[in-house]
């Protein structure tokens, strides 16, 4: 298994200190970016240890995906830089949850609209492959956005989205959230990557206390999971918790995968 957390370019010296294997870094963030801010950090990344493996926040919150302000041709506009930037800076996953932007308007019946999702995420398949990165869709909790939030309601649109750069994500957090079934997880099968968070305040997992961490590693492990595992969530402290939760991470998969 291989863990990071998800944070700013800046913290590429910490990751490094605290042992993490990668960082997984905002792609809007990153479009925000001075160019030689931007050119700085891609020379960092050469010589670093720590390398810019997986990208999350696909979409900024103005765009509306789904019958809104954003039209196909902006939607691959945008794609193509985003896509570009992710290759640049040496990413080969990006997760596209975007809540607000995916959301059904009242306007149209959820049939509609997730047929209008089922083509946002070939197109951005499409133009992801053309950069060698794989998008993977999150499922999000019932607060963030009204489709896709269970774990079998991602694995079924990427399943209509049927594209070889599209898989799904599980995100303990957000399975908390939405009383998720975790064990559904081995049902399912087929995941490109992980998420987690406690499910109490979405804060970095330092502690098994309230939590379910054992069962949400034991049924990766039933599926042969063995790649990467971002932290996203809040912390006061990131070097201390970061350094708590990587050793906590680390425990549950030795007891789990021995």
């Amino acid at each position: 298994m291989r863990y990071g957390i998800c944070t700013g370019l800046e913290n590429l010296e910490l990751l490094d200190r605290l042992g993490y294997d990668y960082i997984e870094v905002s792609v809007t963030a990153a479009m925000k970016l001075e160019p030689e801010t931007l050119a700085r950090y891609q020379k960092k990344l050469e010589t670093s240890r720590i390398k810019c493996e997986a990208f999350n926040i696909l979409f900024p919150k103005t765009m509306e995906l789904i019958d809104g302000n954003t039209g196909e041709e902006e939607l691959k506009e945008y794609l193509h830089k985003a896509m570009a930037l992710i290759q640049s800076l040496g990413g080969t996953t990006v997760v596209f949850g975007s809540g607000k932007c995916r959301r059904c308007p009242e306007h149209l019946s959820y049939g509609d609209a997730y047929q209008k999702l089922v083509q946002v995420y070939r197109i951005t398949g499409e133009i992801a492959a053309m950069y060698g990165v794989y998008v993977v869709i999150e499922p999000l909790s019932r607060t963030e956005t009204n489709m896709i939030c269970t774990m079998a309601e991602g694995a079924i649109l990427a399943s209509d989205v049927n594209h070889p750069n599209v898989d799904l994500l599980s995100d303990y957090f957000h399975v908390a959230a939405n009383h998720d079934r975790i064990q559904d997880i081995e049902t399912i099968k087929n995941f490109g990557h992980i998420h987690i968070a406690s499910g109490n305040g979405r804060r970095y997992p330092v502690s098994e206390e309230g939590e379910d961490y054992g069962a949400f590693m034991k049924s990766l492990k039933a599926i042969g999971y063995d790649g990467r595992i971002s932290i996203e969530g809040k912390t006061d402290d990131m070097e201390t918790d970061g350094a708590r939760a990587l050793a906590l991470l680390k425990e549950l998969e030795e007891r789990t995968y021995e």
